[in-house]
């Protein structure tokens, strides 16, 4: 079961073509799964104007394609909004639909009737959604690549308190969020490539309620931390 959800929570945009990442060669990485990258001032200066992008992003919406571990391709809708709250509607015969209120993602399965819930603070996706996007305090930063019109990073939780990692790809001239990918502990790679982007259009608040039919309640430990 959390390896069907570590997949679906993998939503997000990261150029995938022909399986194969669209990057150039990393020019920094740490040297440990331990240890935090040691960034030179230039490559600070990049993430923070990352966070002034990601930060200046109150809504999001577009459409979205999803490459899982198995090769398999899914597509769909979303919407996003600012601090912690996202919809995933994926196009049928895809049974499932993800809604993140805030608090919770809800995986919500129309076929079998059943809502899966996970803490979003407990997903790696948690550092871009949050109301203050900060990825130099918020993130242990793993690696980098900034080449002109395509920047890479890949990020994982400063606390610990998810596993995996988030790489995230960013296109243009200025930074524009592309696509993401989520490596999770058995090092299976989902991606999610976003296009049609809408930015700040103000989305109806109820795209962000939880459907909720058989709820199983995952992670429950992660509640009382």
């Amino acid at each position: 079961m959390m390896k069907r959800i570590t997949v679906l929570l993998a939503l997000g945009v990261m150029v995938l073509i022909g399986g194969q990442m669209v990057a150039g060669p990393v020019s920094a990485k740490a040297k440990s799964d331990e240890e935090t990258l040691v960034l030179t001032k230039e490559e600070t200066a990049e993430i923070e104007r990352i966070n002034k992008y990601l930060n200046n992003i109150h809504n999001l919406e577009g459409d979205f394609v999803q490459i899982g571990p198995d090769g398999g391709i899914s597509e769909g809708r979303f919407y996003l909004k600012r601090p912690g709250r996202m919809r995933f509607a994926y196009k049928k015969p895809n049974p499932i639909l993800v809604v993140a209120d805030g608090f919770w993602i809800g995986i919500s399965n129309s076929q079998l009737r059943t809502t899966d819930r996970i803490p979003i603070r407990a997903t790696p996706i948690w550092s871009l959604v949050e109301k203050k996007v900060d990825l130099l305090k918020s993130a242990r930063i793993v690696e980098v690549n900034f080449e002109p019109e395509l920047w890479t990073m890949t990020i994982e939780d400063i606390k610990k308190k998810t596993n995996g990692q988030l790489t995230l790809v960013f296109q243009g001239e200025k930074p524009v969020l592309k696509q993401w990918i989520v490596k999770d502990p058995q090092g299976l790679v989902t991606t999610v490539s976003l296009s049609n982007l809408v930015v700040n259009k103000r989305a109806n608040p109820r795209l962000f309620i939880i459907k909720d039919y058989k709820v199983k309640n995952l992670n429950r430990t992660l509640m009382d931390r």
